[in-house]
């Protein structure tokens, strides 16, 4: 039976999940350079390798306090819809092996346009971790900003 991976990581108390398959490395030491006027969420960009890289805040998209002192402080770097972009999370935890019976949608209930990059519940223990869909974190406007402001930043 084939299992699945998932870097489980940590936004305030809560855990959440993300595809390992969609996740190009993780960075923890890193320096993010503010830019002027930037999208919303995108709190700066990085120097990665010589790539020029947004970082989104995913503790802004859930409507967290945005600056937190944490030298645990992660990024997820990602492929989302075609563009490089890493998600600044508070911790990652590990990496999870996942069996599809683990693998649950997103209850209908529980989705709605602001939801709808939460598409998986992953059952790990006793705890039940969201799993967070890469191409649906950003509308498609605030992608095509970020792809300006790489180009921009080239």
């Amino acid at each position: 039976m084939e299992e699945l991976k998932y870097v489980v990581f940590q936004l305030g108390e809560q855990r959440y999940g993300m595809s390992l398959m969609r996740i190009s490395g993780i960075e923890k030491d890193y320096h993010i350079i503010p830019v002027p006027n930037a999208p919303e969420g995108i709190s700066g960009i990085i120097n990665l390798r010589g790539l020029v890289v947004p970082v989104y805040s995913l503790r802004e998209r859930f409507g967290m306090d945005v600056r937190i002192d944490n030298p645990e402080k992660s990024l997820l770097v990602t492929y989302s819809s075609g563009t490089m972009l890493a998600y600044e999370v508070d911790a990652v935890e590990d990496i999870q092996e996942m069996k599809p019976e683990d693998i649950n949608e997103m209850p209908f209930v529980a989705s709605s346009e602001e939801t709808i990059f939460m598409d998986k519940v992953l059952h790990i223990g006793k705890d039940i971790v969201i799993a967070i869909n890469v191409d649906k974190v950003l509308s498609e406007d605030l992608q095509n900003m970020v792809e300006q402001l790489i180009e921009d930043n080239k």
